[in-house]
């Protein structure tokens, strides 16, 4: 479940469908909890906290571009899986990972 605060309707639409691409691309199978915050975010795009038990706090910068947006919420829910794995969290793992995703995700979406 995802519950988005702040940014625009099209940003939270967006981040809407981003988890549940994400969720499946990723092969989430656990039931987590985000909260998504998308606001103004001081020295980073965006960024990742884990409370444990499947909850997961996320803030998005509101200002990002669309493929911006897009690349980040990727990048995050990368650490999200990383969490869920109890794998090391390795942003050049992110870094790796986070454009395919996201290319994934735009080319679904400009399809369907």
């Amino acid at each position: 479940m995802i519950y988005v605060e702040g940014g625009t309707s099209i940003q939270q639409r967006l981040a809407k469908d981003l988890y549940v691409f994400c969720s499946q691309a990723l092969n989430i199978k656990k039931q987590i909890d985000v909260d998504l915050k998308i606001k103004v975010v001081e020295h980073a795009q965006a960024w990742t906290d884990h409370e444990g038990e499947g909850k997961f706090y996320i803030d998005i910068d509101k200002n990002l571009s669309i493929d911006k947006f897009i690349t980040a919420f990727c990048h995050e829910m990368i650490h999200v899986i990383q969490h869920l794995r109890d794998k090391p969290i390795s942003e050049k793992e992110a870094y790796q990972l986070e454009a395919s995703l996201a290319e994934s995700f735009k080319v679904k979406f400009s399809n369907g």
